[in-house]
């Protein structure tokens, strides 16, 4: 009896796997003749050199990327899928993974593609043109599939007249920007700004700068800025910068009777050349450099650390929060001045707000000494208004410094302008080194003047 029903089950197993159909192999794959199109587009290389096609299987709900090089003679694409039916994405420019958010098991509508990080380290958009269409594969059939691609990106042009030489900082801001766009061609809903300095200007003082980026699906709002001249223009809104359209600001730097302006001109341009004008906008720019010396009168309270301590700490002075294993010393010598000093020990950022004008041009000086090679320090000052934080021109060294022939200007004598909105600077010193019984950084005689 056991062995009958052994012999009935391999029956039943045998007839089974005749009835199955079997596992596909590769060579199950047809070819497939991809051809792309660019129509009514200027501007764009005819034959890229790679490809990006994505398969999307409505029925296992899962996307496949290809990175497909075309054939230089027919500038034709060719797949090997298996029959079945699919839907096609084919996307120009997007070569990086990590510009991809990309997985596998995602559908088309959550798959993106993210600005890229420029050179510069602004953020633009590619030359991205992207096509879509149904794909049907058939066995032993003659497949092709035809994608038509079109611009997904826009193009700000940001020309600028008569720069002056000494605004040799000057970059575009550029905010209300989507951070990326699906492989179904939908920017998303996120923002970002960005940030790239223009381009060089000629011997005339003229400057072209394009960026590429995904259209905005509100106004977008343009700042120039200079951080040198902690200079900033009020937001100017852009009506519209659409895909395969370019919009054309031009910026001239003139002085009207009474006032020194920018007056903005901004143009709608197709890449057919349709062109659309918007009024001019005249903005406020900075003055010229900073230049001069202090006026003697310094807005540093206790600048030389004579006054009583209160708190432990010296009078009018503060201690920074970040800073770790902190001490401060009172010290009668060395000093730069006067009767007293301090000696910053260990991991210890010691600061004071000083009141500033907005605009207005100051000195800084502060006089450290460095006596050994252990110590390690730098200045890091912030511009305010009131409590928050200016980012434009702040006063953050890149290096450290290290030990110095007796007393120095850790600011060299720094001439600096107050951003336009400031209300005060954060006058900071830092030292950074392991904490060492009696070694330190001595600092002395801090001042903060206007320039008249």
């Amino acid at each position: 009896m056991k062995r009958m029903i052994i012999f009935l089950t391999v029956i039943v197993v045998g007839a089974c796997h005749r009835q199955m159909e079997p596992w596909p192999s590769d060579s199950d794959k047809q070819n497939v003749a991809m051809y792309v199109r660019t129509p009514n587009l200027l501007g764009i290389t005819a034959s890229p050199a790679v490809y990006q096609v994505f398969i999307y299987d409505p029925q296992s709900q899962e996307t496949i990327r290809y990175q497909v090089n075309p054939d230089q003679t027919s500038n034709q694409l060719q797949l090997k899928l298996f029959p079945g039916s699919y839907q096609g994405f084919c996307i120009t420019h997007a070569e990086a993974d990590e510009f991809w958010e990309f997985s596998e098991n995602s559908t088309p509508e959550a798959i993106f593609l993210k600005s890229q990080k420029t050179k510069n380290g602004g953020e633009t958009a590619g030359d991205h043109l992207l096509g879509q269409t149904q794909v049907e594969v058939v066995e032993g059939g003659e497949n092709k599939a035809i994608f038509e691609l079109n611009r997904k990106v826009g193009m700000l042009r940001v020309i600028i007249e008569n720069v002056p030489e000494w605004l040799n900082d000057l970059q575009i801001n550029l905010a209300n920007l989507p951070t990326k766009m699906s492989l179904s061609g939908k920017y998303s809903t996120e923002k970002y700004t960005v940030s790239t300095p223009i381009s060089l200007p000629d011997q005339n003082g003229l400057s072209s700068t394009d960026l590429l980026v995904f259209p905005p699906q509100d106004k977008s709002l343009l700042t120039l800025s200079s951080a040198s001249q902690n200079f900033i223009t009020s937001e100017h809104p852009i009506e519209q910068i659409s895909a395969n359209q370019i919009t054309e600001i031009k910026a001239i730097f003139r002085v009207p009777s009474g006032s020194t302006e920018v007056n903005f001109t901004t143009n709608l341009i197709d890449w057919e050349e349709q062109i659309q004008h918007e009024d001019d906008w005249p903005i406020d720019i900075p003055e010229g450099p900073c230049q001069g010396e202090g006026n003697g009168n310094n807005l540093v309270a206790n600048p030389g650390f004579e006054e009583t301590w209160a708190d432990n700490l010296p009078a009018s002075w503060k201690l920074n929060a970040s800073g770790s294993d902190k001490r401060i010393v009172e010290v009668t010598n060395p000093v730069a001045e006067g009767q007293k000093a301090i000696r910053l020990e260990g991991k210890t950022y010691l600061y004071q707000d000083i009141p500033v004008n907005g605009g207005q041009c100051y000195q800084l000086k502060m006089y450290v000494n460095a006596p050994t090679s252990n110590v390690k320090w730098r200045y890091w000052c912030t511009w305010m208004n009131g409590s928050t934080d200016i980012k434009m021109g702040e006063l953050h060294p890149t290096n450290y410094n290290y030990q110095t022939t007796g007393y120095i200007d850790a600011f060299d004598g720094l001439v600096v302008r107050a951003p336009s909105n400031a209300t005060k600077l954060r006058l900071e010193i830092r030292n950074y080194m392991t904490l060492q019984l009696d070694e330190g950084l001595y600092v002395d005689k801090v001042s903060v003047e206007k320039i008249d």
